[in-house]
């Protein structure tokens, strides 16, 4: 699976794996790569402005650190950072999951060790404070991470 936060009406902000670790991108990419997938908006307007907000600061900041030469964060599923420390590592699911703690003051929980996209998916899907937008028919994880 793979996650990202939409912050405008054409893109958004995305953990792809790899160098850079943290890219806007358009939505458009998004649906063409992953056509399988569901969308969930927040019910709150400013819980999602928050968060979105949040991700294209954090782009910022993390664009400046590549200019300057610092690396931070580098793209890795090492379970040495902890969930909410935004410099040491960032995947996809773990980038949408800072830009609601930090953004919008809203905690997703986490099951295992890491935030999967699974992990958002089955924290999304029966919340009362969002609203699923959209599931493709063939959408579906196979295992619970």
């Amino acid at each position: 699976g793979h996650s990202a936060i939409v912050v405008s009406g054409r893109e958004l902000v995305e953990s792809p794996g790899g160098h850079p670790a943290i890219r806007k991108a358009s939505i458009l990419q998004f649906l063409h790569l992953h056509p399988q997938h569901a969308q969930f908006r927040p019910k709150s307007r400013e819980m999602g402005q928050g968060a979105a907000q949040f991700a294209e600061e954090y782009l910022a900041e993390y664009q400046e650190n590549l200019r300057q030469g610092v690396y931070r964060p580098v793209f890795s599923f090492s379970l040495k950072e902890d969930l909410d420390d935004p410099w040491g590592t960032i995947y996809c699911s773990k980038l949408v999951w800072l830009c609601y703690y930090y953004g919008a003051n809203y905690e997703l929980k986490n099951d295992f060790l890491w935030f999967s996209p699974e992990d958002l998916y089955t924290q999304l899907k029966g919340n009362p404070d969002f609203v699923l937008v959209y599931k493709d028919s063939g959408f579906r994880f196979k295992f619970n991470s």
